[in-house]
């Protein structure tokens, strides 16, 4: 009797542990993941982040002269567009006056002996208009027309990121797609869902499967992440919104983060574009 009891026992510990194993997250962590240690590092408080820029959604007017931070329109696409042809801006042209732009600004005016103050005033845009070659003496800042195809990318663009903003905060939860909790494909997929796009579930099927690659990320675009943590293929993604930022769903929860930080970029494989 004695012997049997202790194989009852023994029955009863390993039924356990492999329940145990069973309900472990690591168990699928192929399937649903986190950011991987080292991805928090890059997160940034939503109030110092690019949101306020790409949420605001109104032009600034340039009839008193002046481009300063916090514009977002055709007119600092084109001036960013100046700043690159003279090597003094080498991101994404996204339109968003940002402090990356801002930077630049300031390094051109230095250069020129201008005031530095980061503002494109009636000064600054001469200098730039003198330098630019092939032009008409004058800086293009002015209001590009859009037509339909180009408003409406713009509009699904801004709900794409609006949906994200939405959720900045929500607990980080292994398999969640929901208000509730998620997991950062999880994240994706709840975005998208909101403007009724359809992807896969998992970032290794997105980056394969979804959407189109780019060779820079836009707002609204999703940008890709791998060797967050063992697995093949992508392994992370977040939302784009400018300035080499973006929401995602890292081990602490949803979060704005800056993905130039070291971590980021060596787990960068690229990015794709969901409304194409």
């Amino acid at each position: 009797m004695a012997k049997s009891n202790l194989s009852a026992k023994k029955y009863v510990l390993s039924t356990a542990f492999v329940t145990s194993l069973a309900l472990t997250p690591i168990f699928a962590g192929s399937v649903f993941a986190n950011a991987g240690a080292g991805a928090s590092e890059g997160d940034i408080p939503a109030s110092e982040s690019n949101l306020p820029n790409v949420t605001e959604q109104e032009e600034t007017s340039t009839s008193v002269g002046l481009i300063q931070r916090g514009d977002v329109s055709s007119a600092v696409e084109n001036l960013q567009e100046e700043l690159q042809d003279q090597g003094y801006y080498t991101y994404n042209i996204d339109g968003i006056f940002g402090p990356i732009t801002e930077e630049a600004v300031r390094e051109y005016q230095a250069d020129q002996d201008l005031q530095v103050d980061g503002i494109v005033g009636p000064n600054t845009e001469e200098a730039l208009a003198v330098e630019n070659e092939g032009s008409d003496g004058e800086l293009n800042i002015v209001e590009k027309d859009e037509d339909e195809n180009t408003t409406e990318s713009g509009d699904i663009q801004s709900d794409i990121v609006a949906a994200a903003e939405s959720v900045v905060g929500t607990p980080y939860v292994w398999g969640g797609t929901t208000t509730d909790g998620m997991d950062s494909s999880g994240f994706i997929n709840y975005v998208f869902n909101q403007v009724d796009i359809d992807i896969s579930r998992t970032h290794s099927e997105m980056w394969v499967n979804d959407g189109v690659h780019v060779d820079s990320p836009e707002i609204g675009d999703v940008v890709f992440f791998e060797g967050t943590y063992d697995t093949k293929g992508a392994s992370h993604s977040g939302i784009y919104i400018g300035n080499g930022q973006m929401i995602h769903a890292g081990n602490d929860g949803v979060s704005v983060a800056d993905f130039t930080i070291d971590y980021w970029q060596d787990h960068y494989i690229g990015a794709k574009s969901f409304t194409e």
